[in-house]
């Protein structure tokens, strides 16, 4: 009997948690997810550049742009159930705009709400961010200053962007293109791809490939589970690379100075760049100088290859 009960329990839970699944992603036709999304709020405050926007979002994507006008402009889409079961607050200063939308707190919540929202925001071109969503993506782009923000369950995008960026997340990818200033970015479950960055930058990932193209930068990069592959331009500032399960390739500049200490547990190691002061080079270590020597180079792999080649 008691066996029964528990059995019977189960199947309630699993037949709630179907029917949240499927009221919240309704398919159209074309298959595509039918949001039916309306204008829930759309207001503007008056805030001088330089401020911050503050956004703190239990679910949804999060969309920045920019323009030259001294306002922050805030619009939020959603369908019927955010309406109903999310709680908007709004809060403006001298010194920043705050936006909060928080979900009811209760058992069904576990199993998915059929809550979806978009958050479209306008900032001063100059301008600072902590950006926070619970489920979604975040993209932004045309801003310079402090960013930081975080997502529990979709993919970054920042694109055109300067100033010191933070960004995480726990389910998603992490891309930027054509960025300036110092990055710090992290995700437990994707990709990180920087294109055509020019400072210091982290990358670190537990689960994917990390992929960077950049000049004039210290740069860390490190993932559990992909390959690391960089292209570089300019001065050498620092660079170590490690990956457990990958392959690790570095095009970088014929004259590129660095002391470099190269290691693989499981693989080979092949460098086309000129080596002076060598100290030891074998197929699976490789210790010397590049060029002239300097700061140092350091690349480690458990499982593949070490290539370091002529940009």
């Amino acid at each position: 009997m008691k066996k029964n009960t528990i059995a019977f329990g189960l199947l309630i839970v699993f037949v709630i948690f179907t029917t949240s699944i499927l009221q919240s992603c309704r398919i159209d036709s074309r298959g595509e997810i039918d949001e039916n999304l309306s204008i829930l709020h759309e207001k503007t405050f008056n805030i001088s550049p330089d401020k911050l926007l503050k956004l703190d979002a239990s679910s949804g994507d999060v969309i920045i742009n920019s323009w030259d006008k001294p306002q922050v402009y805030v619009k939020i889409l959603g369908n019927s159930k955010a309406e109903r079961k999310v709680d908007f607050s709004f809060k403006s200063t001298d010194e920043y705009v705050e936006v909060t939308a928080e979900h009811e707190h209760n058992f069904f919540n576990w199993f998915g709400n059929g809550v979806r929202m978009k958050f479209e925001i306008t900032v001063p071109t100059n301008f600072n961010t902590e950006i926070r969503s619970s489920g979604g993506d975040i993209k932004m782009t045309g801003v310079t200053g402090n960013q930081k923000m975080k997502t529990s369950g979709g993919d970054l995008l920042i694109t055109d962007a300067n100033g010191n960026l933070t960004a995480s997340t726990s389910g998603g990818d992490i891309k930027t293109t054509n960025t300036k200033g110092t990055s710090d970015l992290s995700t437990s479950g994707g990709q990180v791809k920087c294109i055509d960055f020019d400072g210091d930058l982290s990358a670190s990932t537990s689960g994917g490939d990390i992929i960077l193209k950049g000049k004039n930068s210290k740069i860390s990069a490190h993932t559990s589970g992909g390959d690391v592959s960089i292209t570089y331009v300019g001065e050498n500032k620092g660079i170590d690379i490690g990956t457990s399960g990958g392959s690790i390739k570095l095009r970088l500049p014929e004259d590129f100075n660095a002391s470099a200490r190269l290691s693989t547990s499981g693989g080979s190691i092949t460098c086309t760049l000129n080596t002076t002061n060598i100290s030891k080079i074998t197929s699976s270590k490789f210790e010397a100088d590049l060029n002239k020597g300097g700061n140092q180079l350091v690349a480690k792999t458990s499982g593949g290859d070490i290539e370091v080649l002529k940009n």
